[in-house]
């Protein structure tokens, strides 16, 4: 073979025994030697491809992604009629994946754990398959003019159903998923949907003095250690962090911070639950004014993104730093927005479209949506799209005329007398 076929053929080998290693021994058990060893490619020829084994994964991302992006294309062109379309396109995407789970589960969930280099891939692949879903609702013959944000909505939410099934080996399921996937994002289709615009105002555009929260406020171990782990991670990254280290600027010996903590992993984590608790009791207190569910859900959402605004930091945490947590921290990076959800639907009734996926596609939707703000740092512009949040809660369980109207509703003051 020429040189170039040489190259595409060992690239191709490493590109599956990437997805095969990682589907064995998962990306922190994966190694360049076991990539190697399955490959059969030399040592020097793997390094003249790729400078390590995170660009060989990002490598393998953008391919398996290209894979299934032409899937969905080939199966949306091979129909007839719009509903025929978008149903074959939606099944042979989620038939694929449970059919071949190993893939995917790289792209879906393992380069979760990989750091933060493998953000601009997953940013990329997510910014392509909403255009395909921008496309395919715009091409509808019932043609509603929706907000913005849905077909990022319909992506992040569809992704996090992805997400959940490979993560717990549930993929099978997803064969039998596809006129669920396509009932909820249907609900989202009105021509009513495009009264509620992002709304911007020069408050809005202003950063947020952040405020100060009880749990890291104290002088105990527990907030002090909460504080160095924030402070070192925004200075030096999280990945390089040692236990000494966080215990030192803490001001305690590692022995006392491991009496509370077994590592630094551990401190994470419980910095991620004390930030979805301490959000979960502003929601609640703003949502005990409400006078009917659709009323509270839109006070909720105003309440947690007022939440994330005011403490910049907590939200980068939980939403930008803990990218960098590794593989352990990967169930749980939607956790403030889980807590959140658990919420919002306490007393909702029972859902009208999608009821076997609802509650983990709109988690997955406010997630991807809320997620990217502390990432480009424009966390104060949330505040202009808690009508398009509590429209994505709303639409599925009581419709999408009732949620505009609800929501249009709560923001209208009362009339005088």
């Amino acid at each position: 073979m020429e040189r170039r076929q040489v190259v595409n053929n060992q690239r191709a080998r490493l590109y599956g025994a990437m997805i095969e290693a990682v589907a064995g021994s998962g990306w922190a058990g994966t190694t360049v030697a076991d990539l190697l060893a399955l490959a059969g490619v030399s040592r020097r020829s793997f390094y003249e491809q790729f400078s390590n084994k995170e660009e060989c994964l990002m490598a393998t991302y953008d391919t398996v992604v290209a894979r299934s992006r032409k899937l969905v294309i080939d199966a949306w062109t091979g129909e007839r009629g719009w509903d025929n379309r978008l149903h074959a396109a939606c099944k042979a995407l989620l038939d694929d994946i449970a059919a071949s789970p190993k893939a995917p589960r790289l792209v879906l969930v393992e380069s979760l754990g990989a750091g933060p280099g493998v953000r601009v891939n997953i940013q990329l692949a997510a910014h392509a398959f909403e255009r395909l879903v921008a496309f395919a609702l715009s091409s509808a013959p019932r043609d509603a003019r929706l907000p913005r944000l849905t077909s990022r909505a319909i992506v992040a939410g569809v992704r996090h159903v992805l997400f959940i099934r490979l993560l717990e080996g549930r993929e099978q399921q997803l064969h039998t998923l596809a006129d669920e996937v396509l009932d909820w994002c249907e609900s989202y289709r009105s021509p009513l949907a495009a009264r509620l615009a992002i709304t911007t105002s020069p408050a809005e555009a202003t950063p947020t003095r952040s405020a100060p929260v009880a749990f890291l406020s104290g002088e105990d171990v527990r907030a002090r250690a909460f504080v160095s782990l924030m402070h070192l991670t925004f200075d030096e990254g999280y990945a390089s962090l040692l236990d000494a280290q966080i215990a030192q600027f803490a001001g305690i010996s590692t022995e006392v911070f491991h009496r509370q903590f077994a590592s630094k992993q551990e401190c994470f984590l419980a910095l991620l639950d004390e930030i979805g608790q301490d959000a979960r009791r502003c929601v609640r207190r703003r949502m005990a004014a409400a006078s009917s569910w659709p009323e509270s859900v839109h006070l909720g959402i105003g309440a947690f993104v007022d939440y994330l605004a005011e403490h910049d930091a907590l939200a980068r945490m939980a939403f930008v730093e803990v990218h960098q947590g590794g593989p352990a921290i990967v169930p749980h990076l939607a956790q403030p927005v889980e807590e959140l959800m658990r919420c919002l639907i306490e007393a909702a009734p029972e859902p009208r479209r999608g009821p076997l996926i609802v509650e983990q596609a709109v988690t997955g939707a406010l997630w991807g949506i809320v997620s990217s703000y502390p990432l480009s740092n424009r966390l104060s512009r949330l505040r202009g799209l808690v009508d398009q949040l509590s429209f994505f809660v709303l639409a599925p369980y009581i419709g999408a005329e009732a949620a505009v109207e609800a929501i249009e509703a709560t923001r209208t003051p009362p009339a005088a007398g």
